[in-house]
């Protein structure tokens, strides 16, 4: 069991290093290094997984209602001692470190909000500017057109 959250600690860990990897990316808006830092957190998150596979196996193989047994009725079946302390002081790291990472994970979800929210505005700029009508054209831009007079904006040039 020991082992088993010892593998949860370190990948939550480098979890961790890749959220705060994440934020740099997004704060510099560099898309190559969070596609880079997506895919190693999506290697992480595997990784995880068989991780808490393993630490379900151990607490199956130990206790005997596996179906109902939870952590805290897992550690009332280990002897006091020096393994049940390890095992409490991993878990409670643990638990620090989710909740750390959930920290972390609110705030990128927040600047990637942000970023989709500029980018939004960007691309409204950009399709407005091309359906606005200017006021002041240049006379050499008109020739070889039609009337303006369908086409004004705020001021008529041609009064």
């Amino acid at each position: 069991m020991v082992t088993a959250l010892e593998q949860l600690i370190d990948v939550q860990q480098q979890l961790i290093n890749c959220a705060d990897n994440k934020k740099a990316a997004l704060i510099e808006r560099n898309v190559d290094s969070l596609n880079g830092v997506t895919k190693e957190e999506k290697k992480l998150v595997k990784q995880l997984e068989q991780a808490e596979q393993g630490r379900m196996a151990v607490m199956e193989s130990v206790a005997q209602d596996s179906a109902a047994a939870g952590f805290q009725s897992f550690l009332d079946q280990v002897p006091g001692g020096q393994a049940r302390q390890k095992i409490e002081s991993q878990l409670k790291t643990l638990q620090e470190l989710t909740a750390e990472l959930q920290a972390k994970n609110k705030i990128n979800d927040r600047l990637l909000k942000d970023s989709m929210s500029f980018v939004q505005h960007m691309i409204d700029q950009i399709t407005k500017s091309q359906q606005q009508q200017f006021n002041y054209q240049s006379p050499m831009g008109q020739a070889g057109q039609k009337s303006q007079t369908g086409n004004r904006g705020f001021f008529d040039t041609k009064a």
